[in-house]
């Protein structure tokens, strides 16, 4: 999953939405410096992550990637997933694309970030709304591609979003939906 899906998958809260944004962004044991709701969050963006990993659609997606891009199908699924959201976003929000964005990132803003969330933090809003178009995705590979030490040119990956588009549709559809509940159901348990 990457920012968008994990955005949508968040609870309400500032502190959820920032932990799951977070995720990626906080490594090794949560602090007691972060609020606990943030931990939470955080916890809710890893124990998603370890679901998406296990997910049988979530194979065939990266089937279909692995042959071409080995261990960075992971890294590209990811970014696909917030692009395959965000092009049939009604299918799963009765809320516009752009008003959830603008909700989310007003509920967040003014709260303290942690670890490097906060340089990149300015970014991700305009990032979020790009990935409905191809050539958004093509930039989020690029500049992925740049942070990796190998320099893997990820962005060779978007001629799938053409090439294989049904498949990768069909997987994601199989299992965003199963996502959702997963999420669901860890914030209910954490609540309790």
């Amino acid at each position: 999953m990457n920012y968008l899906a994990h955005l949508f998958l968040a609870g309400p809260t500032a502190e959820s939405l920032i932990g799951n944004l977070a995720g990626d962004f906080v490594k090794g044991p949560l602090r007691d410096q972060l609020t606990p709701g943030i931990r939470e969050g955080i916890r809710q963006h890893r124990a998603i992550d370890v679901f998406t990993d296990t997910h049988p659609a979530v194979r065939a997606f990266r089937r279909v990637l692995i042959p071409d891009h080995g261990h960075y199908a992971r890294v590209i699924s990811d970014v696909f997933f917030d692009h395959f959201l965000a092009t049939d976003w009604s299918r799963y929000s009765n809320e516009p694309l752009d008003d959830f964005v603008a909700r989310v990132f007003a509920t967040m803003n003014g709260h303290p970030l942690p670890g490097r969330l906060a340089v990149v933090y300015p970014y991700i809003r305009s990032w979020v709304v790009s990935y409905r178009e191809i050539d958004g995705i093509r930039i989020a590979l690029t500049n992925l591609s740049r942070r990796l030490s190998r320099r893997p040119h990820l962005e060779s990956a978007t001629h799938h979003l053409i090439d294989s588009r049904r498949e990768l549709e069909r997987s994601f559809h199989e299992f965003f939906p199963d996502a959702i509940a997963f999420a669901k159901h860890h914030r209910e348990e954490e609540s309790e």
